[in-house]
């Protein structure tokens, strides 16, 4: 499919794969990255209190936080050619002139352990979609093969039209068990019911989560704030910016008094992992 059959199929049904955007030998790359990540940095985590839907639970998970901190090298899966002129078109809808700032959001990925349980559908745009313009698409890397085994992703197609939630631990008739090859890319609507299945496998399922939204939604993290030295001076301004270095709020009106600066703004001398 070219880019507006992409868009179309997106728009009607909530969801797409593209298959074949990586490979193998860039999928065992990626695993071995974050296994990485995982064991240098997961004894530091902070724990949630807060009781939820238990999405925030992460003990039966492997989970990598802000990868754009980690290593460059996760850029170009931020960026991937197969997937960000996707992103960009239908984010870019409905803005001024179509052509607004998309911005990362989220930038996390996770694994899930042998006997994790099914996730309660949810949606991932904080405001149920119905009928307005997506405020947010999720691009999920499978760097592992997905199937009804290692907790593949469950969707309910169109439910991004939908005015409501899903109800707590209610199984829905139409809900879709996203069976795809590693390599594979799920591009899906924020506001599309999902969650991951039961794990029933003992087998690596890595997955990269990266949300993308409107330019004027808050990130799950400061980037400003989180982003080394030794990252920040490796990044082009296209990915300055595609991580909001641009779009951060004014301290006050003596600072700036737009929303967006003309230059990515950033705090020198973060270190990753440091309380």
């Amino acid at each position: 499919m070219d880019l507006k059959e992409q868009a179309i199929s997106l728009q009607e049904n909530g969801f797409i794969v593209i298959e074949n955007v990586l490979t193998s030998d860039e999928c065992d790359t990626y695993k071995s990255m974050l296994e990485r990540d995982y064991l240098l940095h997961k004894d530091n985590y902070v724990g949630s209190n807060t009781k939820d839907h238990g999405l925030n639970n992460k003990v039966s998970e492997k989970t990598v936080y802000n990868m754009h901190n980690k290593d460059i090298k996760y850029f170009d899966l931020f960026d991937h050619n197969k997937t960000l002129p996707l992103i960009n078109y239908m984010l870019q809808q409905g803005s001024y002139d179509n052509s607004e700032p998309v911005n990362l959001l989220n930038i996390s990925a996770r694994c899930p352990l042998q006997g994790s349980a099914k996730q309660q559908l949810h949606l991932d745009s904080n405001l149920p979609g119905k009928n307005g313009y997506p405020l947010i698409l999720v691009a999920l890397f499978m760097l592992d093969d997905f199937n009804e085994n290692n907790g593949s992703t469950i969707v309910v197609p169109k439910s991004h039209l939908r005015d409501c939630y899903a109800e707590t631990g209610k199984n829905y008739d139409d809900e879709v068990i996203v069976n795809a090859k590693h390599g594979s890319v799920l591009i899906f609507n924020g506001a599309l019911w999902h969650g991951a299945s039961e794990k029933l496998s003992s087998l690596s399922r890595w997955a990269v989560v990266l949300g993308y939204g409107r330019w004027f939604i808050k990130p799950s993290f400061d980037f400003v704030r989180n982003t080394p030295d030794s990252i920040f001076n490796q990044l082009s301004d296209e990915r300055k910016r595609l991580i909001g270095l641009d779009t951060a709020p004014p301290l006050d009106e003596f600072t700036r008094v737009t929303r967006r600066s003309e230059q990515v703004e950033y705090i020198p001398g973060y270190r990753v992992g440091c309380n």
